[in-house]
């Protein structure tokens, strides 16, 4: 019996998420890319929407994706994903228990395997294929001009996601929208000498702020976008033609989740108070 048949044996058709391995992010963002396909259907209408993700881990955020495409695009829709599934970090720097989990994850195939079970649990409407690979070989590959949304959420040091985001511009659409994970804080609001020494750090505290962030992410954003729109470490911007602008979600309506484990949607609902939606 193969991986996935013992997966499919213990979980049947449903997703297998932990809150502390599949979804490490903050719950709440969640929210927020399902209403990123309700904000682009408001323009495009009856339209076959293409996303890209890049970083797809367990394949919780893919399930997100595919929950937008449900609920607000007819369940149609195809979702393209890019991971090398394989270990990152460098340990040197990076010697935290979470880390250590993440990497055996990795190393193991686990993180993987689960990622495969759990986008099979899509419908049959929603197309949703996979590149195994870094994200840096594989994007230039790709179509130009293609996407209607591209979220990036996969190494968070400086280079990596600068690289991610230049090479994700010329894959968007007109009107398409470049989102991604983890811009805890963005650069106006943290100490920029000290993020800017520790910009290839996953996860570091702001001495100005007192408050975790990803360093790698704040810097290679601002670099790219400036200051962009964001609610509650989830950034979006929308792309006219040669420029990038900022988009409102006010009057958004609120999805959670339906993939997710109720200690997650707890998480999600108590951070939803703190938000601005604008």
């Amino acid at each position: 019996m193969n991986n996935q048949s013992i997966l499919k044996f213990i979980a049947g058709d449903q997703p297998i998420l932990n809150v502390n391995h599949a979804i490490l992010s903050a719950p709440v963002r969640h929210i927020f890319m399902i209403a990123i396909v309700w904000y682009i259907h408001q323009q495009i209408k009856n339209h076959h929407l293409n996303i890209l993700e890049v970083g797809s881990w367990m394949g919780a955020s893919t399930l997100s994706w595919a929950q937008g495409l449900r609920d607000y695009n007819h369940a149609t829709g195809t979702i393209s994903c890019i991971d090398a599934w394989q270990p990152f970090f460098n340990r040197a720097t990076h010697q935290k228990d979470v880390y250590t989990q993440m990497e055996l994850a990795l190393s193991s195939d686990i993180a993987y395997q689960l990622y495969l079970h759990n986008i099979r649990t899509l419908p049959s409407t929603i197309t949703c294929h996979h590149f195994r690979g870094k994200s840096e070989n594989i994007l230039p590959l790709l179509r130009e001009k293609y996407f209607d949304i591209i979220f990036i959420d996969s190494d968070h040091t400086y280079q990596a996601v600068l690289n991610d985001i230049r090479c994700s511009f010329p894959l968007i659409k007109n009107k398409g929208i470049l989102c991604g994970d983890d811009l805890n804080l963005q650069l106006s609001q943290v100490d920029h000498e000290y993020a800017l020494k520790h910009a290839d750090q996953d996860f570091i505290p702001d001495p100005k702020t007192k408050r975790n962030y990803h360093p790698g992410v704040t810097l290679a954003v601002n670099e790219l976008l400036g200051n962009v729109s964001s609610w509650g470490g989830f950034w979006a911007m929308q792309k006219y033609n040669d420029s990038w602008q900022k988009i409102s979600l006010k009057g958004m309506p609120i999805h959670y989740p339906n993939h997710f484990p109720e200690d997650a949607l707890k998480k999600a609902e108590a951070h939803l108070k703190d938000i601005e939606i604008y």
